[in-house]
């Protein structure tokens, strides 16, 4: 949309605002400031970025001068490096990103002669609540920063994620290119027999929920990124699963092997669930039976894939910065993934059969139409219940009962290891 330059000239001579920040660019050399004085440019851009878009939006405008708002204009020569600046504050510095957008404009400086300045147009937040990269949730108040208070921070929270759930949320720096058709189609092909490639992909995937528009694109949501794109991660940080293998009793980073498992979610089951299978920590013993010998495994097949499907199905993907992390010891699994049991589900409601509530339950949907290659059975069960059955497998196994807990706003289960007596060698 072209700027309007006579009421954005209207409205920097009226001053800075709730939804106006007025920048000088002052070069040294190939360094700059804003406003002559800032040390660190990208973080109090950040801070005036992530303020604005948890408020109501607004406009920063850089080469402008705040004192007497006349526009001083940015030497054109210093475009790509004024450019990349807010680049970086607005994807380095802001957790999570703040879709900026970059306009280029002239704007009539001393006598009407055009300056050159850049026009940041920072949106409202419909879904998030952003914070600056040290940790800050900042409003606009007038033409300020300021911390927001505790009780308003809570109820933003709360508000905006309810709005959608995260996983129907378009992922604003992703494209529909960003979906790999092939997988795509494979995955269309196998649920539906007479399925052929629509003519209209963009509808098809709104309609599917892997894709949803947003002011006038369309653009593919969480669900779509985290099924179908090469490297989700890339788009949703800490989308993946580190593995931990220690050879001792505690987690203290000492690690015999740890590998990252990225990729689409249901590429990171499989290739998780490969690692556990071939674990030297995951043995299977011949013990002599009657007049034969039997072979017992460490773990169920079945409670490994059930634990590691109900971590990437049941995490919070809102909560950036926390990945899922297996960890194998000689006598157990750990399997932790951010976000707590969803809305009212208590732990001791999954040991007795509770119907589990979903966080994301679109994708448990999709997981029913992929198929393990360990164990042969879909990665979804749709009776729910999936929890019990893991309990039943791996206690019959271990004589253990697994164990679910809450750490904070995460959720561990751990699964005991078999000890079944090896052979004696005479």
């Amino acid at each position: 949309m072209a700027i309007d330059i006579e009421s954005l000239m209207a409205s920097i001579r009226a001053g800075e605002d709730n939804e106006l920040e007025l920048k000088e660019v002052v070069f040294r050399g190939n360094r700059f400031s804003l406003g002559g004085t800032d040390a660190r440019p990208a973080a109090r851009l950040a801070q005036v970025l992530v303020s604005m878009a948890n408020t109501s939006g607004g406009c920063i405008v850089l080469g402008v001068r705040d004192s007497d708002r006349l526009p001083l204009g940015i030497d054109p020569e210093k475009r790509e490096v004024v450019e990349g600046l807010v680049v970086n504050a607005a994807t380095e510095n802001c957790t999570p990103t703040i879709d900026a957008k970059l306009d280029w404009t002239h704007l009539p400086g001393e006598g009407g002669e055009p300056k050159l300045c850049l026009v940041i147009q920072v949106p409202a937040s419909q879904y998030e609540v952003h914070q600056t990269s040290d940790g800050r949730y900042l409003q606009r108040i007038g033409s300020h920063q300021r911390l927001i208070p505790p009780e308003r921070l809570a109820q933003l929270l709360t508000t905006r994620r309810l709005v959608s759930p995260v996983e129907e949320r378009p992922v604003l720096n992703a494209d529909l290119k960003d979906l790999d058709e092939v997988r795509l189609s494979k995955y269309f092909r196998s649920r539906f027999s007479d399925w052929i490639t629509p003519k209209d992909w963009q509808s098809w995937l709104v309609g599917h929920k892997l894709a949803a528009v947003h002011e006038e694109q369309v653009r593919p949501t969480h669900l779509g990124v985290l099924l179908f794109s090469e490297q989700p991660d890339f788009f949703i940080p800490s989308a993946y699963i580190d593995l931990a293998l220690y050879t001792h009793d505690a987690p203290d980073g000492n690690t015999a092997d740890t590998q990252r498992v990225v990729g689409p979610i249901p590429e990171q089951i499989a290739q998780a669930l490969s690692w556990l299978r071939i674990s030297p920590l995951n043995p299977t013993v011949s013990v002599k039976s009657g007049d034969g010998r039997r072979d017992y495994p460490a773990y169920s097949e079945f409670a490994l894939q059930e634990a590691v499907v109900n971590a990437v199905a049941h995490r919070d993907y809102g909560v950036r910065g926390s990945q899922i992390i297996i960890r194998m010891f000689p006598d157990r699994v750990e399997f932790q993934n951010p976000g707590a049991l969803h809305h009212s589900l208590a732990v001791e409601n999954l040991y007795i059969g509770c119907q589990p509530i979903r966080r994301n339950q679109l994708l448990a949907g999709f997981l029913r139409n992929f198929n393990s290659s360990v164990t042969g059975s879909s990665y979804m069960e749709a009776r729910g219940e999936g929890f019990l059955n893991l309990v039943r497998a791996s206690e019959a196994l271990s004589g253990r009962r697994p164990v679910l807990e809450q750490i904070g706003e995460a959720t561990k289960l751990t699964i005991f290891a078999a000890r079944h007596q090896q052979p004696s060698a005479g």
